[in-house]
């Protein structure tokens, strides 16, 4: 049983073509992990996450969302169990883009804003994060240490980017995986455990064409995108093969 945690405040989804929006995207990506893993997927709430039901539903992993709130937006009483959950370490952990902030945050490390716009850059997508300085669309990233995680991939694998928050202090006791120019914390390990996290999205691959068919995707290329991009559905397998939620099958197999 894989856990996908909600880590999106509710204030992001009040009105109903946000809630329409929001219920799709999670659907979807509960739809490609229960596909990799032929697992079953449960989504849950952020605040809703306790020690009692992961025991209860036999979590054998969790993975932790993206968000498009701001963290300081967020009542810290409401993250509090998760936040003991993810340091304990007792389950493999995968955080995606807000996910990977959250774990740094629960570990004492700081995030933040990348930068403010200079005079006459581009303010990519529009109406997220007005004014700063963002990642946007798929975009090489590259490998700065090996690790399982990015097994079956090049150097350079290429993942889905839609951020204008980074990592600004790795905590201590975590190994910098991958990174780009723009962001030097792309991909984070904690050391001697399953806990990961990445600042790019995975779970937005392609590998034939109803993946296009994807809220994140659609959001980054609102004309379309045409291309494949498997990258993110090698790195999640690898990360649920480490989690012993999917079987070895052979090197770089998913």
């Amino acid at each position: 049983m894989i856990c996908y945690v909600d880590m999106e405040h509710s204030r992001a989804i009040e009105g109903a073509s946000e809630r329409e929006d929001h219920r799709a995207h999670v659907a979807d990506v509960k739809q490609r992990l229960e596909d990799i893993s032929d697992a079953a997927c449960a989504v849950r709430r952020y605040k809703d996450v306790t020690h009692r039901w992961l025991q209860s539903v036999g979590a054998q992993a969790l993975v932790l969302s993206g968000n498009v709130t701001e963290w300081h937006r967020y009542d810290e009483a409401n993250l509090q169990e998760l936040a003991n959950i993810v340091r304990e370490g007792a389950l493999p952990i995968l955080g995606l883009c807000g996910g990977l902030q959250f774990i740094v945050i629960a570990y004492g490390g700081l995030v933040g804003p990348m930068r403010e716009l200079r005079t006459g850059e581009e303010d990519a997508g529009q109406g997220f994060g007005s004014g700063y300085l963002k990642e946007w669309g798929f975009t090489p990233v590259r490998v700065t240490k090996q690790d399982p995680l990015f097994d079956g991939l090049q150097q350079e694998p290429v993942f889905l980017q839609a951020h204008y928050w980074e990592v600004q202090q790795v905590p201590h006791g975590f190994e910098l995986l991958a990174s780009t120019d723009l962001c030097s914390v792309q991909a984070l390990r904690r050391s001697g455990t399953f806990i990961y996290g990445t600042q790019f999205h995975p779970e937005a691959y392609i590998v034939e064409p109803s993946d296009r068919d994807s809220w994140l995707i659609d959001l980054v290329y609102p004309g379309g995108y045409s291309k494949l991009q498997p990258d993110g559905r090698q790195l999640l397998a690898n990360f649920l093969r480490l989690a012993a939620v999917l079987e070895e099958t052979g090197p770089g197999s998913s």
